[in-house]
């Protein structure tokens, strides 16, 4: 650039010393101007470099914090491992600590007993008892002096060094049935010697132990040395230089169990012994019994019911399993259940914060709560307990039916299976403040219910249960004093598990049968544990009235949090879980509880609330409605189908508007009063709810329902015409617009009004023309589709109608209720076909409309981003799936026909598809979650 300025400098010298305009002038003008043109140039370009390395760098920076989320999360996992791999080897030390000093007290008791025993019963007794001690004292020291942890310090090779020696217990083994005999031989016929055993369990030296505790424990140290070595192989990296040296360690110690394994069984179940000490007083039972049996113990990890990660051992029983958390010499009672035929593991899927989580659910509703390190472990450690527990079933089979034959009426308990998982989460508002709502699914064989549950009504019933029936046991909730807590996932997390289990709990016991004040806080009917066998009655009832899909039955949903698992047999376990399967709703089992105001009696009644229903027909009052507390959305439905002579409703919901002015499309289940929180009974203003269409399938087929339905027709081009009037959905050109507002004019049999005009096409697009353009061009449109409806030959809706219903029967949608549209079709007469045609062409041109047809919903995608270059996205819903549209639904970024997977989370949804996952931030996941079971319910009846 210096080069060019200087060139140019010179030749307007020569110019000055030459004169005139001769050749030379005429080039250094060209000169100028090419500069000029040229720095231009540079600074247009400028600003453009600019924005592009702004861009660059946002999508490195972008990159950069992908690469470090990944990081992190592999961190965080390694330290997980890290930290249960530095717990299972103190727990080898510490285990090892306590086993050397119980060695040492049975040294001294082989001492002390010396007076009333001869040598030859002393040796049969304590066997090569000195022997033990002289390996594991040594081999302590070892361990202790692998202390302080450090991560990559070796443990294998002090383990391995003694491994061998080991085999010593097999003498121990081999002559401890000869030991306990002579032991009690020896105690029946020496008195003195009785009472010295018998006052040595009172002294705290020998921590309320008798002599047979502690001869036990050499014979239960091999098999605890192999379940620890091999929890600690399983968190230790394979390429960790000590990985190798603790499998080596652990062949060994397998080799040596498995040569001691026939003279073994018979010693495991004195451990019982150990466990009724530690944990009988607790459990208010003596353990030691002829029926129960010790079958092994695992290092493991829970959520208990303060919502605390705590390490404990799981001692399994036959019957019983207890969790206990290691405290020097003992174990503290932490919980347990008892296991019964209807016992098994419960899968919940991961969430954000508590991930790898699995339930153990046992008798009468009592549950564990398992939180693994890794999905491998939480896998392979559900399949070992899911294949004891199973193994327990077959072999007690008769205590389990004993025990079910003493509770009585707890046998039809367990034939009607009770079902509780959790769906989701909700968030309100009322007055000034918001709370949460936790979808609750509950069923009883094959009638199910949602429950719309707030924790602190959760809370209230519990205080209640506790005050009324102080000796009952219920997997009961544990309300946080951290108000910081309210709003913390981890809390939301863990309460989303908890109100499940206690809601089970609660309904598996006697009480909820006994007290239905309890059904009723639930929300439940009253008659709930009859359900089942009024089920077929009610169903068979329908079936002879209602064609097609039903709004009394229940969409299970795609998605629920707690999964039943059977390990016994996969694809039973499968069908179990098939998702879409349309059930029987509970609530459309009870009465209805409402009635229609009536114009003459105005006056409120007693205990009575009343609400009004809007709708968008024109000169038509909303409906008013008195009800009551208990209420269902699916009620008002019904009385709304009854007050209409609608032939189908399913497709149909109300809604209210939220805080925020969004639509919240309200579930069948739900109680009307809840809706609006405890200030709704007080309330002078009546509430106001919507009544709208919001299911859309397949063109035809709704076409179809149109020609054999009017009331339909006409409630379904009131509510399209005002939701063009208020921009619902925008057309892509202004002919639909013109061509809308003609056949909206002719349908209102008026003259050319601008008034009409402005109904449909919206105030933004009329800005851009005169008044008199819009209505020339509104004129002609109009004078056109009037002469096509003039021209129309038949003035019988049965000539039309075969011709709709066959295409719609090529497709095989519901062809059973298409069938019944037939038959009603065919008799209806004297209808105004111009109307009908009119009205069908324009809720047609409408349906065409991809934005018509689709729920729509505000979400953040900070992911998108990058891909799309925008994170404020719309997602809609719809029969043929999902879309993502841009923030001014002017492009569509995305289609997604069937997600792979579809995740809920508070405040959060993830949808899975093409390989990937996008995670989008709403408070509206739960009614996005519904709209998706809704259309795949629909989806699976027309494949049947």
């Amino acid at each position: 650039m210096k080069n060019k300025q200087g060139y140019v400098q010179l030749a307007y010298k020569q110019i000055m010393r030459v004169g005139g305009n001769g050749a030379l002038d005429t080039s250094v003008s060209k000169i100028k101007k090419k500069e000029t043109q040229q720095q231009q140039i540079d600074h247009s370009h400028k600003p453009k470099q600019q924005m592009t390395q702004a861009n660059i760098q946002k999508k490195k920076d972008l990159a950069a914090k992908k690469i470090f989320r990944f990081l992190y999360r592999i961190y965080k996992q390694k330290e997980k491992q890290h930290r249960y791999r530095k717990f299972v080897i103190e727990e080898f030390i510490n285990t090892e600590r306590n086993y050397v000093h119980d060695l040492r007290i049975l040294i001294v008791i082989q001492s002390q007993v010396k007076p009333w025993l001869n040598k030859q019963q002393i040796e049969i007794i304590f066997n090569n008892l000195q022997q033990l001690y002289d390996l594991n004292n040594p081999f302590l020291q070892d361990l202790e002096g692998f202390l302080p942890y450090k991560r990559f310090k070796l443990l294998g090779p002090i383990i391995k060094g003694l491994a061998p020696f080991f085999k010593v217990y097999f003498t121990y083994y081999e002559g401890f049935t000869k030991s306990m005999a002579t032991l009690k031989k020896c105690i029946s016929e020496k008195e003195e010697l009785r009472k010295f055993l018998k006052n040595m369990t009172e002294l705290k030296e020998y921590h309320h132990q008798d002599i047979e505790s502690y001869l036990i424990k050499p014979v239960q140290r091999i098999p605890k040395y192999n379940l620890l070595l091999e929890d600690l192989i399983k968190h230790t990296e394979k390429l960790h230089p000590d990985y190798q040296n603790l499998c080596d360690c652990l062949d060994l110690f397998k080799k040596i169990n498995d040569d001691n394994n026939k003279n073994m069984e018979q010693f495991l179940s004195s451990k019982l012994f150990d466990l009724d000490k530690w944990f009988g007083s607790k459990l208010n039972q003596k353990l030691v019994n002829s029926k129960r049996k010790y079958i092994t113990e695992l290092l493991t990890t829970i959520l208990d019911q303060n919502n605390r990660v705590i390490n404990v051992t799981a001692f399994i029983l036959s019957d019983l399993i207890i969790i206990g958390e290691r405290q020097q010499h003992q174990y503290q009672y932490v919980q347990s259940v008892f296991l019964d035929e209807q016992s098994g593991c419960l899968d919940v899927e991961n969430q954000q914060h508590l991930q790898n989580i699995y339930i153990l659910q046992g008798m009468n509703g009592q549950s564990i709560t398992f939180i693994e390190q890794t999905p491998n472990d939480k896998i392979e450690k559900m399949a070992k307990l899911q294949k004891i527990i199973q193994e327990c079933k077959e072999k007690s089979k008769y205590t389990f039916q004993r025990l079910a034959s003493r509770q009585g009426s707890e046998i039809k308990l367990q034939q009607n299976k009770i079902k509780v998982t959790a769906l989701g989460l909700d968030e309100r508002q009322e007055n000034l403040s918001s709370y949460k709502v936790y979808i609750i699914e509950v069923g009883i064989d094959e009638v199910f219910q949602k429950l719309f549950l707030r924790f602190s009504q959760c809370i209230k019933i519990q205080d209640y249960i506790k005050k009324k029936y102080p000796t009952t046991q219920l997997h009961f909730l544990k309300q946080s004093t951290t108000l910081s807590l309210l709003n913390d996932q981890k809390e939301i997390e863990s309460r989303m598990i908890a109100i499940p289990l206690f809601v089970s709990s609660l309904l598996m016991s006697e009480i909820a049968k006994q007290d239905p004040q309890i059904l009723k806080d639930l929300g439940l009917p009253e008659n709930f544990y009859e359900l089942p066998s009024q089920a077929d009655k009610f169903r068979n009832q329908r079936n002879g009235i209602q064609k097609g899909p039903d709004r009394f039955s229940y969409v299970s949903p795609t998605r629920t949090l707690i999964k039943t698992v059977d390990y016994g047999n996969d694809q039973q376990s499968i069908q179990s879980n098939q998702c879409n399967r349309r059930l029987l709703s509970a609530s459309s089992m009870i009465s209805r509880n409402i009635t229609l105001v009536e114009e003459k009696k105005k006056k409120k009644e007693k205990d009575v609330i009343q609400i009004l229903v809007n709708h968008a027909i024109p000169k038509e009052k909303p409906w008013e409605f008195n009800i009551q507390n208990n209420t269902k959305v699916l009620h008002v439905l019904d009385q709304i189908q009854k007050i209409m002579e609608l032939q189908q409703i399913y497709d149909f919901k109300l809604y209210i508007y939220d805080n925020k002015s969004r639509v919240k499309i309200l579930q069948n289940d739900e109680n009307i009063c809840d809706l609006f929180g405890d200030s709704f009974i007080f309330a002078k203003k009546k509430k106001e709810l919507w009544f709208k269409k919001f299911l859309y399938l397949d063109l035809e087929y709704e076409k179809t329902l149109l020609y054999s339905d009017a009331t339909r027709m006409k409630v379904l081009y009131y509510q399209l015409v005002k939701d063009i009037q208020i921009s619902t959905f925008p057309f892509p050109t202004q002919n639909q617009y013109i061509k809308l507002a003609a056949i909206h004019l002719y349908l209102q049999n008026c003259n050319l009004s601008y008034d009409i005009i402005q109904q449909i096409i919206p105030s933004t697009i009329l800005q851009l023309k005169q008044k008199e353009y819009w209505n020339c061009v509104v004129a002609q449109e109009f004078k056109d589709f009037k002469a096509s409806i003039d021209n129309t030959q038949s003035t019988m809706v049965e000539i039309i109608e075969p011709e709709e219903i066959a295409k719609v029967k090529s497709k095989g949608i519901f062809s059973s209720f298409t069938q019944s549209v037939q038959t009603q079709f065919s008799q209806i007469e004297n209808i105004n076909i111009d109307l009908t045609k009119a009205m069908i062409q324009f809720i047609s041109e409408c349906l065409r409309n991809d934005f018509c047809i689709q729920q729509l919903f505000q979400v953040v995608c900070k992911e998108a981003l990058s891909q799309f270059g925008e994170q404020n996205l719309v997602l809609g819903v719809s029969y043929h799936g999902i879309r993502l549209y841009s923030s001014s639904k002017d492009r569509i970024w995305e289609k997604i026909e069937q997600p792979q997977s579809f995740n809920v989370f508070p405040g959060s949804i993830e949808i899975g598809f093409k390989g990937r996952k996008l995670k989008f931030e709403t408070n509206q996941g739960f009614q996005i979650q519904s709209l998706v079971d809704e259309y795949q319910a629909l989806k699976s009846s027309n494949q049947e």
